[in-house]
C-alpha cells in the first residue's frame, strides 16, 4: 500500500505528476500488488472533484491503466504460467484451484474477464490465467475493455459527484489525508484476509 502515499510527496498543483502516479499505481496492482483498485478510481475521481485534474482525462487515463495492466497480467501468465504451474501443483489445494479455474474459462470463455471485474482479488489473477490457459487475446481484450470502460466510469463518478459527501466523511478536504485514509483501510482489509485464512488452516 506504500504507493499510495506518493501522492503525499508530489506538488498537487502538477496534473502531470499525479495522472502519471494514478497510471503506475494502477499498473503495479495489476502485477499482484495489494492495492485495492477501486480504490486509485475513487481516488482519481475524488481528485478531479478538487480541481486538480481533469474528470475526463482521468477517466480515459485509468481505464487506459487498467488495459495496460490487464494486457501486461496476460502475457505474463502466456509466458511464464506454465512454468509457474508446473511448480505450483506440486501443493495440493493450489492444484485443485487451478483445475477449478480451469473448468470456469472452459465454461463461460472471455465471460470471466467480463463478470469478475467487480470482484476484488480474483480480477487480479484472471488475466494471468486467461493468458495461462491460451485464451485469444484479441477477445480478452474485447471483453477487458468491457468490463473496464462501464467499470472505471462508474468509480470515478462516484468520486467525483459526490466529493461533498468525501469530505464530510473525512472531515478535511485535504487530499493527502484521504490518501492516508485509504491505505489504512486497505491495510486493515489485507489483514483481516490473512487472519481468516489462517483461522482457516487451523480448523
Amino acid at each position: 500500500m506504500d504507493i499510495l502515499y506518493a501522492f503525499i510527496w508530489i506538488p498537487l498543483e502538477s496534473e502531470t505528476a499525479l495522472y502519471t502516479v494514478l497510471f503506475l499505481i494502477l499498473i503495479i496492482s495489476g502485477f499482484g500488488v495489494p492495492i485495492p483498485e477501486e480504490a486509485t478510481l475513487l481516488v482519481g475521481g475524488y481528485l478531479a472533484y478538487l480541481g486538480f485534474i481533469d474528470f475526463w482525462p482521468t477517466v480515459y487515463l485509468l481505464i487506459a491503466g487498467i488495459i495496460v495492466a490487464d494486457s501486461a497480467g496476460y502475457f505474463f501468465g502466456r509466458f511464464a504460467g506454465k512454468f509457474l504451474t508446473e511448480k505450483l501443483s506440486r501443493f495440493k489445494y493450489t492444484s485443485i484451484f487451478l483445475d477449478k479455474t480451469k473448468n470456469y474459462f472452459d465454461k463461460y470463455g472471455e465471460r470471466m474477464v467480463l463478470f469478475t471485474r467487480p470482484l476484488l482479488g480474483v480480477r487480479v489473477l484472471v488475466p494471468i490465467l486467461a493468458g495461462n490457459f491460451r485464451m485469444n487475446f484479441f477477445k480478452f481484450f474485447i471483453f477487458d475493455t468491457l468490463g473496464a470502460i462501464p467499470w472505471t466510469f462508474l468509480l470515478v463518478s462516484v468520486s467525483y459527484y459526490f466529493g461533498l459527501g468525501l469530505d464530510l466523511l473525512t472531515e478535511v478536504r485535504e487530499i493527502k489525508y484521504v490518501i492516508m485514509t485509504l491505505g489504512i483501510i486497505g491495510v486493515l482489509f489485507l489483514a483481516a484476509r490473512v487472519i481468516r485464512k489462517e483461522k482457516a488452516k487451523i480448523q
